[in-house]
C-alpha cells in the first residue's frame, strides 16, 4: 500500500487525466488514486451507468470526475472524449489507457469479429488515444515550453494460460511493443510512455503501478523512459 501514502502527499491540483475502461476494477481504481491526489479525472467506459456511478462516488469523495461514455475503438468517439475533457477543463495531463475486453474462442472457431473487435478494443484503441492525446499534450508543451511533461500509462495483462485466448494474447503483445515505440517517439517532446502490468487475480493492485509513476515524476518530463513489463 505504499503506493498510498506518496500519492497522499502529493499535489496535483490542476491536472487533468482521461481514464479509458474506468468501468472495470483496473481503470475505477486507478481514477481513484488519481482523483486522491487532487487530478481531475474524466472516467470513460462503454457502459455509462458504471462511469455514472464511478464518477459520483468521486466527487462524493470531494473530487473532480467527469463521466464520458465512448467506444474508444472508434477514432471518431476518441476524439469526442478528448475533446469533451478538454472543453470541461481546457487541458488533458494523464492518459490511462485501460480498456479491454477478454473474447473466448479456439482459433479453429473464432470467428473475423471477435478478433477484429478484441484488437478494435484493446490495441486499435490504444493506438488511437496514444496518438490523439500526445498531440495534445506536444500542443500543450510547445505554447509552455517551461512546463514540459505529459503522462501515457498504457495497461497490459499477461498471457493466459488457458486455450481460447489467442486474440487477447496478441493483442496484449500488441500493446506492448506499441508502447515502446511510443516512448522512443514522445520522449523528445517531453511526454513519458510506460506500460504496467495488470494481475489477473487483483486488478486493482494496478493502481499501484501507475500512482508510483505519477507520485515519484509528478508528470514531468525531467526522466524519460520506457518499462517493458515482460522484462521486470
Amino acid at each position: 500500500m505504499g503506493y498510498h501514502r506518496s500519492m497522499s502527499t502529493l499535489d496535483l491540483s490542476g491536472k487533468v487525466a482521461i481514464v479509458t475502461g474506468a468501468g472495470q476494477p483496473a481503470g475505477a481504481a486507478v481514477a481513484r488514486v488519481l482523483a486522491a491526489a487532487g487530478v481531475r479525472v474524466a472516467v470513460n467506459d462503454l457502459n455509462p451507468d458504471r462511469i455514472a456511478r464511478l464518477a459520483a462516488e468521486l466527487r462524493a469523495a470531494g473530487g473532480q470526475a467527469l463521466d464520458i461514455a465512448a467506444d474508444t475503438a472508434s477514432k471518431f468517439q476518441c476524439v469526442t472524449l478528448i475533446e469533451t475533457t478538454r472543453a470541461e477543463w481546457e487541458r488533458v495531463d494523464i492518459l490511462i489507457n485501460a480498456a479491454i475486453v477478454r473474447p473466448a474462442a479456439p482459433v479453429l472457431k473464432m470467428d473475423e469479429w471477435e478478433w477484429a473487435r478484441c484488437h478494435d478494443v484493446n490495441l486499435k484503441s490504444v493506438f488511437f488515444m496514444c496518438q490523439l492525446a500526445g498531440r495534445v499534450m506536444d500542443d500543450q508543451n510547445r505554447a509552455t515550453p517551461s512546463e514540459r511533461g505529459g503522462l501515457i500509462v498504457n495497461v497490459a495483462w499477461p498471457e493466459p494460460d488457458e486455450d481460447g485466448r489467442a486474440a487477447f494474447a496478441a493483442g496484449q503483445a500488441g500493446v506492448v511493443a506499441f508502447g515502446r515505440a511510443c516512448a522512443r517517439e514522445f520522449a523528445p517532446l517531453g511526454i513519458r510512455v510506460h506500460t504496467v502490468l495488470a494481475d489477473p487475480a487483483a486488478p486493482e493492485a494496478v493502481a499501484g503501478e501507475v500512482g508510483q509513476w505519477v507520485s515519484t515524476q509528478q508528470v514531468s518530463a525531467s526522466v524519460l523512459r520506457q518499462t517493458d513489463p515482460l522484462t521486470h
